[in-house]
């Protein structure tokens, strides 16, 4: 992993939405330097997963803008809940957010988010926002692959890219793709393997589900029991971007055999159970994703050679390398 100072990144600032205007929320705003005339309506925004706060770009942040001299403006922030981000989003506990805010949400921060922030430092209108004059390219992990597909769907127009680094899987539980030892019908041998007894296998599909299924609580009050609702499938809708044309995407997938042994390590998960069952249903829909877009504004799924789940902290250098292929592409 490529280590590099991040001592000179901006401070978080503290900012409010409209909609939301007694809780602050942090923000990163990385300024442009030495952009060509007309490059300054572009707009790189991360999107945090559950997992990780947006202090986790900082190394990829720093590679990217250490390694070419048109620097694009960059914004990252951490939701409610999440990282220097302590106030809680005011709609969890409202009538119909009983177990909290969903992805949409969240998408609709995010624009409101980007919104103020593009007024303030960028000089930006809002009509010249919701005319799409400030093309976005949105950078999203885990749950931020997500939350960057209904951003793009509710507002058309206005991303020209988008990187999605191992997309959580909004729309399933584990529970629905894991065998089910108790359903009628099931073949013990297709769980049994020389790492994995049958024991072993029921007791690590319950870890799985306790942590990852859609009801389970997380800290910052997110509800994915909506997900299979707003993003029922992985290959559609087609997303419109600048131009009236699919968004250049790309879709990255972490590295198969360094995920199990994650796994095994942190979870206990025998190594048998991630590649037969986790990787291969993951490996499926990161294919699906490919279809979310133009034809020729994809091409095929990338893998994180050496990587986990968190991406960008297992290999920094390879996240700021695909940002800087995505910015080349656009021309920006």
């Amino acid at each position: 992993m490529t280590s590099v100072s991040t001592e000179d990144s901006p401070a978080p600032q503290l900012i409010t939405i409209p909609s939301k205007p007694n809780s602050p929320i942090s923000c990163t705003f990385f300024p442009s330097i030495n952009l060509n005339s007309g490059h300054e309506f572009r707009l790189v925004v991360f999107v945090n997963g559950l997992g990780l706060p947006a202090a986790s770009w900082l190394q990829s942040i720093s590679i990217l803008r250490d390694s070419i001299n048109s620097r694009t403006p960059i914004l990252t922030y951490d939701r409610f809940g999440q990282g220097l981000t302590t106030a809680r989003d005011p709609l969890d506990g409202t009538p119909g957010k009983g177990n909290g805010h969903d992805f949409l949400d969240v998408a609709n921060d995010l624009h409101e988010i980007i919104s103020t922030v593009a007024a303030e430092k960028l000089k930006f209108s809002q009509s010249d926002i919701e005319n799409g004059n400030l093309q976005l390219l949105l950078v999203g992990a885990s749950i931020g692959g997500p939350i960057s597909r209904i951003y793009a769907q509710k507002h058309p127009g206005t991303v020209a890219g988008a990187i999605i680094l191992d997309s959580n899987i909004p729309n399933v539980n584990y529970s629905d793709f894991l065998p089910d030892p108790d359903a009628p019908g099931f073949d013990p041998k297709t769980v049994i393997d020389d790492d994995c007894t049958l024991i072993q296998y029921k007791g690590a599909r319950a870890a799985i589900c306790k942590m990852f299924d859609l009801n389970v609580k997380n800290p910052e009050g997110l509800d994915r029991t909506t997900g299979p609702k707003l993003l029922p499938d992985s290959d559609s809708p087609k997303l419109v971007g600048v131009g009236n044309k699919g968004p250049w995407l790309t879709i990255v997938g972490h590295d198969p055999e360094t995920f199990a042994n994650m796994s095994f390590e942190r979870m206990g998960t025998p190594i048998s159970m991630s590649m037969k069952f986790t990787n291969p249903y993951w490996a499926k829909y990161n294919e699906g994703l490919l279809k979310i877009t133009d034809e020729d504004r994809s091409s095929k799924v990338i893998i994180a050679k050496g990587c986990g789940h968190f991406i960008q902290n297992d290999d920094p250098q390879f996240v700021a390398d695909e940002i800087e292929k995505m910015i080349t592409k656009l021309a920006w």
